[in-house]
């Protein structure tokens, strides 16, 4: 009934073949609560829509486009509202527990638990070098994800310990549960909690010298470490950073444009201005006015900054490998055309159209030369595996940004060209204004680069007035917002 009735010209693409039976799902389920007046808006942007896209990268667009249609401060406040835990058992034995409400909670939750799997599977143990023994190494074989699952469900409380006995005679191991001996009138204090260990342990030394007696000899007890989640401020900044795009007049209050977090998510504008009031940095990303897609950033060293990386993320969300999900921040970057450590300007060079995210185990089988990539338009990587099979990935659109720079057009008329800037009456000897223009085939100076002045050649983004072979001064000052 929805592409039916609400979405003919989706659904006349979808009998001539260019979509498959997940996209119509996808859309059908995105669509299902949005109001029959704005069905046509969604109808004539998936008209033009490109087709060669992953399925997940087809959902993340359509609910930007649905974000910037209708208010999501209706729907959060309905999800915080009804917040809650479910729990489906399966008759295989498996669970599935289910978290709803308000997404930046659950991201936050979701960050937390990945980045402390991840440091234990690195054994990355500095933050809980208070809870261990010195000497301690950490060697676990469990995958992230299994990790992730043992963490969410058995980090603490933990009402049992896990004794290990060994036979120093005979060498062999046995493993008991020994429940913590605690009052439930006692309060559940860490010297408790230490005796109670200790009692187990000793419990457990006795049960097996009884049991074995002079026929296995002495045995040895060892219990299992249990850790804790570190909480402190600074492990959590390096570990569970949260990423979060917002657009420029949204954050200045002039319009309500939602936001989005890494993964694509659109988040309502007044929670977007909430995280970014408390952020500690923020990034200034250029995007194309047309598909909302980051353009441009730029580097000469081999190391990515801050600035490149989290353009990247914006503009790619995910691994850009068909068929992997791993979210863009997770990922390390890779240099397409590999870095010339020793002639840096010879190729290779740390720019935007020479990076793209891959995560660890993608970027190891590129290493390992299982897979070529190329980049051979801007905004497109193409993969080219054995016995010549190819595909290409293009980084999908951004409905929230186009809206944005065609919000900012439309102010931009609205105000009139701007007026000159007002100069002082003297300026030192060399120093120039900031705005000034020169026209000049080469850089009539030195470039601009972070934080310091220079020349920035003008285009048509910059000055919709813009010349040809015009260059621009930039004072390097930090902007107003």
């Amino acid at each position: 009934m929805i592409l039916v009735h609400g979405l003919p010209k989706f659904f006349a693409r979808c009998l001539a073949g260019e979509f498959t039976i997940e996209h119509v799902h996808a859309t059908a389920h995105a669509c299902r609560d949005v109001k029959f007046e704005n069905l046509p808006l969604i109808d004539d942007y998936l008209a033009d829509r490109r087709a060669d896209i992953t399925i997940e990268t087809f959902k993340k667009s359509l609910g930007m486009k649905i974000a910037v249609l209708e208010p999501l401060e209706e729907r959060v406040e309905e999800a915080s509202r009804r917040r809650r835990v479910d729990i489906t058992t399966t008759p295989d034995g498996t669970a599935f527990l289910t978290l709803a409400g308000p997404a930046p909670e659950l991201q936050a939750c979701y960050l937390r638990i990945a980045a402390f799997a991840r440091a234990i599977r690195s054994g990355n143990i500095a933050a809980f070098s208070d809870q261990l023994a010195p000497g301690t190494s950490i060697d676990d074989d469990r995958g992230i994800d299994a990790l992730m699952f043992d963490i969410l469900t058995r980090t603490v409380p933990q009402l049992s310990i896990q004794v290990t006995s060994t036979d120093t005679t005979t060498g062999e191991t046995s493993t008991r549960d020994i429940p913590l001996d605690v009052s439930a009138e006692q309060p559940l204090t860490p010297a408790s909690v230490v005796n109670a260990v200790n009692d187990g342990i000793a419990g457990a030394s006795a049960g097996n010298a009884s049991m074995d007696g002079a026929q296995t000899g002495d045995a040895t007890s060892v219990p299992a470490v249990v850790l804790t989640m570190p909480t402190h401020e600074q492990w959590l900044e390096s570990q569970a950073k949260m990423i979060t795009t917002v657009p420029f007049l949204t954050l200045a209050g002039s319009t309500d444009l939602p936001g989005t977090f890494s993964d694509g998510s659109p988040i309502p504008a007044d929670t977007a201005r909430r995280i970014a009031k408390h952020a500690k940095s923020w990034t200034r990303i250029l995007t194309d006015p047309a598909s909302g897609t980051p353009v441009d950033a730029k580097a000469m060293t081999y190391q990515i900054p801050a600035s490149v990386r989290q353009t990247l993320i914006a503009k790619w969300q995910t691994c850009t490998i068909p068929g992997c999900t791993r979210r863009a921040e997770s990922t390390e970057i890779d240099h397409i055309v590999p870095f010339d450590h020793d002639n840096p300007a010879e190729g290779g060079l740390t720019r935007f159209g020479n990076l793209h995210p891959l995560c660890r185990l993608c970027h190891q089988a590129k290493t390992d030369r299982k897979y070529s990539v190329r980049m051979n338009r801007s905004g497109f990587v193409q993969y080219v595996f054995r016995h010549g099979m190819r595909t290409e990935v293009a980084a999908g659109d951004h409905p929230i940004n186009a809206a944005h720079a065609k919000i900012f057009d439309e102010l931009q008329q609205q105000a009139g060209p701007p007026p000159d800037s007002p100069k002082a009456e003297t300026l030192a000897a060399g120093e120039r204004w900031h705005g000034d223009k020169q026209t000049s085939e080469e850089c009539p100076g030195p470039e601009a680069a972070n934080g310091q002045a220079g020349w920035v050649k003008n285009t048509s983004l910059l000055d919709g007035r813009a010349k040809k072979n015009e260059w621009i001064w930039d004072s390097g000052t930090p902007p107003p917002f």
